[in-house]
C-alpha cells in the first residue's frame, strides 16, 4: 500500500494549512464560521500560527499521511493530524479570531466544544485528537483512519482515553476507531442561515472499556 504514516514538523505547516483550507472550503459552516474576507495571505499566516502552536506546546505531536506512489515534494503529504498528550487538563487560555472571522459563530462553537471538554473530562489525563484533515482528493483511501489510529494506539499503551471532537462528516471515522459518543453539542446557527442546528459529537475511546470487551 502506497501510503504511509509519518512524523511531521515545521517544514509541513504550509502544506497542513493548504490541505486543511480544501478540505472545510465547502462546508456551509466554514462559511459561516470563516465568512472573509481574508489577507491575500491567510495561508501564510494560518502556516504560522500552526508551527508556534507546534513550538511553544511540548504535548503537541504532529503527524502525516504520505502518498510515496506520488512525486517527492510537498502534495506528497495528503493528510494532517495533530494530537495532544496531556498529563493533566490544560488551563483554559483565551480565545481570538482573526480578520475575516464571524467572532460570535466561532465563540459558540469552539468555545462551546471547550467547555464541554473541560466539563467531561476534569483533571484526568488525557490524548486529544485536536486537528485532521485529508486533501478531498485523497478521501476515503484509508488517511484518516491512519491518523486516528496512531493516538488510539498510543493512548492504549500508557493506559489513558483518547478523546475528539466530531462533526457529522467524520463521525463513522471514529466509531470504526473505537470511540464513543458521550454528548452532543447541537448549536443553532439559524440566524446566519443554516436550516438545520450544528452538531459536534464529544467522543471516547476508554482502553478500559476496550479490556473489558
Amino acid at each position: 500500500m502506497p501510503l504511509r504514516l509519518c512524523p511531521a514538523d515545521e517544514s509541513d505547516a504550509r502544506r497542513a494549512a493548504d490541505i486543511e483550507h480544501v478540505a472545510y472550503t465547502p462546508n456551509p459552516v466554514n462559511g459561516i464560521l470563516f465568512p472573509g474576507p481574508f489577507p491575500p495571505d491567510v495561508l501564510d499566516w494560518r502556516a504560522q500560527q500552526l508551527a508556534s502552536d507546534l513550538e511553544g506546546d511540548s504535548s503537541t505531536r504532529w503527524l502525516k499521511v504520505v502518498d510515496t506512489d506520488l512525486p517527492e515534494g510537498p502534495e506528497q503529504m495528503i493528510a494532517f493530524a495533530k494530537w495532544h498528550i496531556y498529563s493533566e487538563s490544560p488551563k483554559p487560555t483565551p480565545r481570538t479570531f482573526g480578520a475575516g472571522c464571524n467572532a460570535e459563530a466561532c465563540e459558540l462553537l469552539f468555545g462551546g466544544i471547550a467547555k464541554q471538554r473541560v466539563r467531561i473530562l476534569g483533571d484526568q489525563p488525557y490524548f486529544y485528537l485536536s486537528l485532521l484533515h485529508t486533501e478531498p482528493k485523497h478521501q476515503g483511501r484509508g488517511a484518516g483512519g491512519m491518523l486516528t489510529e496512531w493516538g488510539v494506539q498510543e493512548a492504549r499503551k500508557h493506559n489513558m482515553i483518547a478523546y475528539v471532537e466530531s462533526s457529522e462528516a467524520a463521525h463513522s471515522l471514529y466509531k470504526k476507531c473505537g470511540f464513543r459518543d458521550v454528548e452532543c453539542l447541537s448549536i443553532d446557527m439559524s440566524k446566519w442561515g443554516l436550516k438545520e442546528k450544528h452538531n459536534t459529537w464529544s467522543m471516547i475511546c476508554d482502553p478500559s472499556e476496550t479490556a473489558a470487551e
